[in-house]
């Protein structure tokens, strides 16, 4: 089934131990297991060889349990045999967490990233970006945040809202460190974590979109407290 089958953009986040995957849906059903004929199959062996289904009806997600196979919805064990899925949504089966995101261009949650380039003669000391977008390119030209010294893109963070916000490294790029740990594949990026790339200090603020309506007052203490993004559920 094509890209079509399903009217919107919408991606599965899953979290195996250390790693992070992406999975875009693509069909009205999605079935979830460690078996090789799930379209989502993950080998690990808290997993039942056919765990979950996913299914897309009447302009809704569903998540319905195979058998007895054990399922957490939102730090709940679910009891019956489907319950409804909302954005944000985080799903437990063994010692894996899924996440569900909506996809699109823009977010409800606004990235303001504060960065503060290397010091250099005449260089303003930080600024500030802030964007909705879904994806934001870091590093050389034609990122979406240009940085001094860096001469092609090295990072993207993914930016889904209550389905949580992603830094991901751009191969051949150069090398980035979140919280001073090296970012060797993707990760979650939590409000007012710091990146570090090639000299340049960025920090990470998740708020409510809304707080573009009046960009101005970003740079308050108060303001940026007040339209805080709600954080994702642990699960």
């Amino acid at each position: 089934m094509n890209d079509s089958a399903l009217p919107i953009e919408a991606y599965l986040f899953i979290e195996v131990r250390d790693r992070i995957y992406r999975y875009r849906f693509r069909d009205a059903v999605t079935s979830v297991g460690s078996a090789e004929d799930n379209n989502v199959r993950i080998k690990e062996p808290s997993v039942a060889s056919h765990h979950l289904l996913i299914t897309w009806a009447e302009g809704q997600f569903h998540l319905r349990r195979v058998e007895e196979a054990a399922v957490h919805l939102n730090g709940e064990r679910l009891e019956t045999w489907s319950e409804e899925m909302r954005w944000g949504d985080v799903v437990r089966i063994g010692d894996v967490r899924l996440r569900l995101g909506e996809g699109g261009k823009a977010s409800d949650v606004a990235s303001l990233l504060l960065v503060a380039p290397p010091a250099a003669p005449g260089m303003r000391p930080w600024h500030a970006v802030a964007t909705p977008l879904r994806e934001i390119g870091i590093g050389g030209a034609g990122s979406d945040l240009v940085l001094a010294g860096v001469d092609r893109p090295c990072l993207v963070i993914e930016n889904f809202g209550l389905a949580g916000t992603y830094a991901m490294p751009v191969e051949g790029g150069a090398a980035a460190h979140l919280n001073d740990v090296p970012i060797v594949r993707r990760v979650r990026v939590k409000d007012g974590d710091v990146l570090r790339i090639a000299g340049t200090t960025i920090r990470v603020r998740l708020l409510r979109g809304e707080v573009l309506d009046d960009p101005e007052a970003l740079l308050w203490p108060d303001v940026m407290k007040r339209f805080a993004a709600p954080q994702p559920p642990p699960g």
